[in-house]
């Protein structure tokens, strides 16, 4: 466990037509409050707890471009590559 959080609940859902990154720190989806942390990323918490049950990030595939460039895309979280990065392909020595 890591600051409260144990990581092996963690999960990561990618919605590839929204653009839309999700950590979920739940088992299932719960009613929850959504605050704006940074732009275009919530945080949605219980209300009661205060734990937080998601952190969500719109445009998803434009933050990766700005911070990586135009030859790195997310993939999904269904792939074991998650990151794909041409350059870097098939080079096993990475």
């Amino acid at each position: 466990m890591v600051n409260g959080i144990n990581k092996n609940k963690i999960r990561v859902h990618y919605d590839t037509e929204q653009d839309i990154f999700y950590l979920l720190f739940t088992e299932k989806a719960q009613k929850a409050l959504a605050e704006e942390t940074d732009d275009e990323v919530f945080v949605r918490f219980d209300q009661d707890t205060r734990k937080v049950v998601s952190v969500e990030f719109l445009n998803f595939q434009k933050r990766i471009t700005n911070v990586f460039g135009k030859g790195m895309k997310y993939l999904g979280s269904e792939q074991p590559e998650r990151l794909f990065f041409p350059k870097l392909q098939g080079n096993t020595s990475v």
